[in-house]
């Protein structure tokens, strides 16, 4: 009896360390594959956790690090036009529909033809899923930390940004003693939270360091295996935690898939309601309070959803209910001097079917024709049009004064 429950142990240790070997030896075949997916020095890592640390996180991987030569902080921002000596200085903040002016050519040559024809520095500060709490922190950091005060503020406020609000940063924002946002943090319990980039950042740092290929294979697996007790762990501490607090029906932890991105514009409730509206103000009370910051532009667009009943990403036919874009137009009443670029005005009607190919699978984004067709030449043009009927009447200094007008 004792031999055979040996021969058990003894065979599933084998076991395992033929698992082990096949893992290593799977990491050491895939170097290349991951070396060029990670981030590739030392400057740019250090940059990458600084700044994920503060606001959740920043642009992700590989696409940013596919050339050699990129500054760390495009991680964060991309400078279209440099702020240098212009009297105008634009920044544009939003999610992936604003950073998509870097990654469709048409686009960003139209943004770039335009900053370098009417003399005006020009930023764009879009990041993929950036919602009103996390664009009101990295405007701090943008200010604090890369000197960089825009006096024209364009802003991007997506559909999906009160899902945003409610599912993916509601229970991670950090305050401090006088109840200012100073943090927003990544949950690192999550399984299913695609912004933890734990990951990246331990791999990058074993790819990047001089050892031999098969010791970076075995220090991968092992961080690998470490990661995974790690977060069971977690899991596990964090669904305990809950029940003590709540109960056993509160065992389950917070998901944020699309699905639940997608909820509260198909089903939503009052609370949320109220709560999505009261992030919108702290983040338009922030801004019209900057001295810097003399216009301001809210931009809205509908997505496909809003139009008809169209497919997600998960196959699944759905209508939204709600419209962000009315919800920013109710809360800006109270907001005499922020213009709104309500695009839901002028697509929603009789014509909207005409847009029924504008947008990409998920519904969400639009293509590469009309994002530079409709979306960004709208912004562009109203831009122009208000630079034509104001002048800068000050120099740039490196923190604007409070003395600052516009005519």
């Amino acid at each position: 009896m004792r031999k055979n429950a040996l021969t058990v142990v003894i065979s599933c240790f084998i076991g395992l360390f033929i698992v082990y070997l096949l893992g290593i030896f799977y990491h050491f075949t895939n170097l290349d594959n991951k070396e060029s997916y990670y981030i590739k020095d030392i400057e740019s890592l250090n940059f990458h956790k600084k700044y994920t640390n503060k606001l959740h996180h920043i642009k992700g991987l590989p696409g940013i690090t596919e050339n050699e030569n990129i500054k760390p902080e495009s991680y964060l921002f991309s400078e279209i036009n440099r702020f240098d000596n212009k009297n105008y200085r634009i920044l544009i903040q939003g999610d992936s529909n604003i950073e998509d002016f870097g990654l469709h050519k048409s686009s960003y040559q139209l943004a770039e033809k335009f900053a370098k024809k009417n003399e005006v520095g020009l930023i764009n500060a879009g990041v993929t899923s950036y919602s009103p709490s996390v664009m009101s922190l990295q405007l701090d950091v943008l200010e604090d930390d890369f000197n960089i005060y825009p006096n024209i503020l364009v802003t991007y406020i997506d559909q999906t940004d009160i899902g945003d609000e409610i599912c993916r940063y509601k229970n991670n924002l950090i305050f401090n003693k006088n109840n200012v946002l100073v943090k927003i943090r990544t949950p690192y319990y999550s399984r299913h939270t695609i912004f933890d980039y734990t990951k990246v950042h331990h791999e990058s740092a074993i790819l990047m360091s001089r050892n031999p290929d098969i010791l970076k294979a075995i220090q991968l697996m092992n961080f690998n295996l470490k990661l995974k007790i790690l977060k069971r762990k977690n899991i596990l501490a964090e669904k305990f935690s809950r029940i003590l607090k709540g109960g056993w029906k509160n065992r389950k932890l917070p998901k944020c898939h699309w699905g639940d991105i997608q909820r509260p514009l198909i089903e939503h409730n009052s609370d949320e309601i109220a709560y999505f509206k009261d992030r919108l103000r702290n983040y338009f009370d922030k801004i019209i309070k900057k001295p810097h910051i003399k216009k301001i532009f809210i931009v809205t667009f509908p997505h496909k959803q809003n139009l008809f009943p169209s497919k997600n990403l998960l196959g699944q036919v759905i209508y939204y209910k709600l419209n962000v874009s009315y919800l920013v137009e109710k809360t800006l009443n109270n907001y005499n001097d922020i213009e709104h670029i309500n695009f839901s005005k002028k697509i929603i009607g009789r014509e909207k079917y005409i847009y029924d190919n504008a947008y990409t699978d998920d519904g969400s984004h639009l293509n590469k024709e009309f994002h530079h067709s409709l979306f960004t030449k709208t912004i562009f043009n109203r831009l122009e049009e208000y630079l034509k009927n104001h002048r800068a009447v000050y120099d740039i200094t490196s923190k604007p004064p409070s003395t600052i007008e516009l005519e």
